[in-house]
C-alpha cells in the first residue's frame, strides 16, 4: 500500500499485488502436499479480477477449485482444509476477503452467467495442469453464446442505470458506470463469447484502473465512484488538480464505453451460435435444416432479444420440442413471437393458435381477429410497469411462463363457433402440455387459467366485490396466491386487448379491491368476516375520533342493514349519518363525490323513503346518459325509513362535468319534491319512460340476499327499467353491478322481500315478465 501511496499507478500495481497473493496461495498449496499422505489432484483458478491480474487494495480474491478425479476418497477432506488455510492466509494476513467456489467439470453445461463471466477470465495458479485444460475445453464446448450475450448487455444496461447511464458524469462510477471497467470487460466477455479474441487494455483502462486503486487506498475499503469529495482527496494525494482528474478522466470514461458500444456493433457482423442448429450470420438467424421446433424456437427468440434480422423465409422445422425449450420461447414476448410466425415456426409450435390467425370472434366488442387479439395480450403482460399494482403481483410470480402460454391459448377455443370456448380451449392447452412434455403441475395452472379466464371478468361486473362473501367464493375458486396473481394478469391483459375502452378506471379500482380481499382470505390474515357485529362494533370505536352524539350514531347503525355496515368506513358511516339526521327531519339531500382513480362519481342521495325511489333515482340518470356502474341501496329499519341509495356512475368513462353535475342536482332535487315527475324528464330527454325491458338470459342464486343475474341488449336505460320492474313486485334491491359484456349488457342485482326476506324464485320470474330463472 505504501508503494501505491508514494508512486501511484494502475495496472502494473495490480499485476504486482496479484503476484504476492499467488504466491501466498502456491504456498499454502505447497504445505498441504506435505501434510497429506495422498493429495487429490485438482487445479486452483483465480477468476474474475484475480484472474485478470487486476487485484485493487481492497478487492475480493476470487478462485476456483477444479477438482481432476471427482470421485477421489481424499478430495472432500482435501478442499476443506485447503480452503480453511486458504482463508485464514488471505484474511488474516492481508485484510482482504476470499471468494471461492468448487467446481466439477461436469458443470459446465450449467453454469450461470456470472460463473461464467469469471471463468473467461480464468488463470491457472497452482495444482492440476490437467484438471484446468479439461474444464477450459468443457467450458467452451458447453458455452451457451446467444443467452450468455443477452444476461450480459442486461446486466450492463441494468448497472447503468443504477450507477451513471453516461461516461461524462461528474461524480462516476469507476466500476459499473457508463465507461467504468466492467463495460471494457463486458466487451471482452461478449466478444469472447461470439469468437473474437481478448483485448489487451489500453492506457484509458489503465488510467481507470490508477484512481480506482487511489479510491480504495484513500477510503481503506472498496469504494467505486469518484465522488466531488474523494477526486479531491486524490488530487490532495496526487498533487494535481481536481478539475483536470475528473476532465481527464471522463475523456477515458468516454474511451471504453466507446469500445463497449463497438462490441455490440460487431455482434451484426459475427458469426456465433444462437441455439442448437440455429445461427446468426451476419446480423440474420439461420434455422438449419435438421433443428426442431424448440431449437428454432429458442433461436430467434434469441435473435428477437439481439435485435438481429428474423427473415421471411417460411422453415419447416421437426416437431419435437422439450418443454423448457417451448416455454422459454413463448414467454419471451409479443416481438418473438412475431418472428416466430414471420418464419413459420409458430405454426409448428402452435399451430392451434394459428389456425386462428382469421377467425372474427362472434363477440362483437372485440376489434381484432382471435389471432391478433392474443398477441395484443401478450403485449400487455409485457407492458407491464414494476411501479404498477398490477407490475408489482408479476414481479412477486417466480415464473411467468404459464400465464404467457394460457394467454397464447385462452381463446383458441373459438375456433369453432359454438359457446364453451374456455372448455374447449381448456382441452386444447392439455394437449399442447403433454405434446411438449410439460410437468403436470404447469399443466395443471395453463389449463385451470384458460377454463376460467373469464371468471374474475364476470365476478368483477356481476359481484359486489365489497360483500365479504364475494373474495370467500373467489378465493375457493382460485385455491392459491398464485393462480389468484395469474388469473389477475391475464384477466388484465385480455380485457384490455379487446377493444381500446373494454377495461376501465372503475374495473381497475375493483380488481384491486377484490384482489386484496381475496389474498386475505387466502393467507388467513385479516380475512373479512360476514358477522356484522364486528364491523358495527368497529364503526362505533372509530367513531371516537368524529363529533358525533354517541347515542343517537349507535341508534344509526342499529337501523342500518347488514350489506352497508360490512362495506362502509367510518368516515363515510359519519357522513351518511348527517344525511340520515337531515331527512328525519323531512330535507333530502344529494352529494356527489368524484372519483378521478375510478373515472367515476358517487352520487348520493338521502331522504324519506317512497315506493320505487331507486328506479326515479335512475331514470334521471338515464335521461342524462349518465352510465351506470355500481348501486349501493340502504334503507334505515325504523319509525320513518330513510332511503341513503349510491350510484356509481361515469360520463364517457370519466367522472360527471360539472355543468352535468350541475344539472343532475337540480333534476334530482326537484323530483324528490315532487316538482316535476321522472316520466316528464325522461319525456324531455327523448327516453320512454314505459319501454320494457327485453330480457336475454336470467339467473337467480337463491340466499339472503338473492343474486338476479341479468343479460340484456345493451343500453343505458336498462338498470333504470329492471329497477322498476323489480320494485314493482316488491323486490329490494339491496345493491347491483352493471356493465357490458360480449356486445350485451349485464346486471347483477343483490336483492331480497320484504322486510329482508328470501325472494320466491316465482316472484323473480313474475318481475322478468315470466323469464325463466
Amino acid at each position: 500500500m505504501a508503494g501505491l501511496r508514494s508512486q501511484p499507478s494502475g495496472l502494473e500495481w495490480c499485476a504486482l499485488h496479484t503476484d504476492v497473493v499467488d504466491e501466498l496461495v502456491r504456498s499454502v498449496y505447497a504445505g498441504m502436499l506435505l501434510q497429506l499422505d495422498q493429495m487429490p489432484p485438482f487445479a486452483v483458478v483465480a477468476t474474475g479480477g484475480y484472474g485478470r491480474c487486476e487485484l485493487a487494495p481492497w478487492s475480493d480474491v476470487d478462485l476456483t477449485v477444479v477438482p481432476h478425479e471427482e470421485s477421489h476418497p481424499s478430495l472432500e477432506k482435501a478442499i476443506k482444509l485447503f480452503f480453511r488455510e486458504l482463508h485464514d492466509a488471505v484474511a488474516g494476513g492481508f485484510g482482504m476477503r476470499l471468494g471461492y467456489a468448487l467446481r466439477y467439470i461436469s458443470d459446465c453445461p450449467s453454469l450461470d452467467p456470472k460463473t461464467r463471466s469469471g471463468l473467461i477470465d480464468a488463470r491457472f495458479v497452482v495444482g492440476s495442469i490437467e484438471a484446468h485444460e479439461s474444464l477450459t475445453r468443457a467450458f467452451w464446448s458447453t458455452f451457451p453464446a446467444a443467452e450468455f450475450v443477452i444476461d450480459k448487455i442486461e446486466e450492463q444496461r441494468a448497472m447503468e442505470t443504477r450507477s451513471n447511464d453516461t461516461p461524462y458524469s461528474t461524480q462516476p462510477d469507476l466500476k459499473h458506470g457508463a465507461g467504468g471497467l466492467r463495460s471494457f470487460q463486458a466487451a471482452n466477455w461478449i466478444g469472447a463469447a461470439i469468437g473474437e479474441r481478448m483485448s489487451p487494455p489500453g492506457r484509458d483502462y489503465d488510467e481507470v484502473v490508477m484512481y480506482r486503486n487511489l479510491l480504495h487506498l484513500i477510503a481503506e475499503r472498496p469504494f467505486e465512484t469518484m465522488t466531488h469529495a474523494k477526486r479531491q482527496e486524490v488530487a490532495d494525494l496526487v498533487g494535481g488538480d481536481p478539475f483536470v482528474i475528473g476532465s481527464s478522466l471522463a475523456t477515458s470514461l468516454a474511451s471504453l464505453q466507446s469500445q463497449y458500444a463497438k462490441c455490440l456493433e460487431r455482434l451484426f457482423d459475427a458469426r456465433f451460435t444462437l441455439a442448437k442448429n440455429v445461427e446468426s450470420i451476419r446480423g440474420e438467424a439461420r434455422i438449419a435444416s435438421n433443428a426442431n421446433v424448440g431449437q428454432a424456437a429458442i433461436g430467434i427468440a434469441n435473435a428477437t432479444r439481439l435485435g438481429l434480422r428474423v427473415p421471411d423465409t417460411r422453415s419447416q422445422p421437426t416437431n419435437v420440442t422439450s418443454a423448457s425449450e417451448a416455454l422459454s420461447a413463448v414467454s419471451a414476448g409479443e416481438t418473438t413471437l412475431r418472428h416466430l410466425d414471420r418464419s413459420g415456426v409458430l405454426d409448428v409450435l402452435l399451430p392451434e393458435l394459428t389456425a386462428c390467425r382469421t377467425v372474427i370472434p362472434q363477440d362483437s366488442s372485440h376489434d381484432f381477429t382471435v389471432f391478433e387479439h392474443t398477441l395484443r395480450v401478450i403485449r400487455n403482460l409485457d407492458s407491464l410497469a414494476p411501479d404498477t399494482f398490477l407490475g408489482s403481483v408479476a414481479a412477486d410470480l417466480r415464473d411467468r411462463a404459464p400465464i404467457y402460454l394460457a394467454a397464447l391459448l385462452h381463446d383458441v377455443g373459438r375456433a369453432e363457433k359454438e359457446d364453451g370456448h374456455d372448455e374447449r380451449g381448456a382441452k386444447i392447452a392439455q394437449s399442447v402440455c403433454e405434446r411438449w412434455g410439460m410437468y403436470e403441475t404447469t399443466k395443471d395452472t395453463v389449463c385451470w387459467l384458460v377454463r376460467e379466464h373469464l371468471s374474475l371478468d364476470r365476478t368483477l361486473r356481476m359481484r359486489d366485490v365489497m360483500n365479504p362473501d364475494t373474495a370467500i367464493e373467489f378465493a375457493e375458486l382460485v385455491g392459491t396466491p398464485e393462480r389468484l396473481a395469474m388469473l389477475s394478469l391475464l384477466t388484465w391483459a385480455d380485457i384490455n386487448a379487446v377493444n381500446p375502452h373494454a377495461w376501465t378506471l372503475a374495473q381497475e379500482t375493483f380488481l384491486k379491491e377484490l384482489y386484496q380481499r381475496t389474498l386475505a382470505v387466502l393467507s388467513a390474515e385479516d380475512a373479512p368476516s360476514t358477522d356484522t357485529a364486528i364491523y358495527r362494533r368497529r364503526l362505533l370505536e372509530q367513531s371516537r375520533s368524529h363529533d358525533v352524539a354517541h347515542e343517537e350514531y349507535e341508534a344509526f347503525l342499529d337501523s342500518m342493514p347488514a350489506h352497508y355496515l360490512i362495506s362502509t368506513d367510518s368516515t363515510l358511516a359519519h357522513a351518511h349519518f348527517g344525511l340520515v339526521r337531515t331527512a328525519k327531519q323531512g330535507e333530502s339531500s344529494v352529494v356527489l363525490y368524484d372519483s378521478p382513480e375510478m373515472g367515476c362519481t358517487d352520487v348520493t342521495v338521502c331522504c324519506l323513503d317512497a315506493p320505487g325511489l331507486l328506479s326515479r333515482i335512475l331514470g334521471v340518470l338515464y335521461s342524462l346518459e349518465l352510465s351506470i356502474v355500481a348501486i349501493r341501496a340502504s334503507t334505515t329499519d325504523d319509525e320513518r325509513p330513510v332511503a341513503l341509495d349510491t350510484i356509481t356512475v361515469s360520463f364517457g368513462g370519466r367522472p360527471v362535468p360539472a355543468s352535468t353535475a350541475a344539472r343532475l342536482v337540480r333534476t334530482l332535487t326537484g323530483v324528490l319534491a315532487g316538482v316535476q315527475s321522472v316520466e316528464e324528464v325522461m319525456r324531455t330527454a327523448k327516453k320512454d319512460p314505459d319501454l320494457p325491458q327485453n330480457v336475454l338470459t336470467a339467473n337467480y342464486i337463491p340466499g339472503n340476499p338473492g343474486i338476479i343475474e341479468i343479460q340484456a341488449p345493451r343500453g343505458r336505460g336498462m338498470a333504470y327499467r329492471l329497477a322498476r320492474q323489480l320494485s314493482s313486485h316488491g323486490i329490494n334491491i339491496l345493491s347491483a353491478r352493471v356493465g357490458q359484456w360480449a356486445g350485451t349488457g349485464t346486471a347483477a342485482f343483490y336483492v331480497s322481500g320484504k322486510d329482508g326476506a328470501p325472494l320466491d324464485p316465482a316472484l323473480v320470474a313474475r318481475a322478468l315478465d315470466g323469464q325463466k330463472v
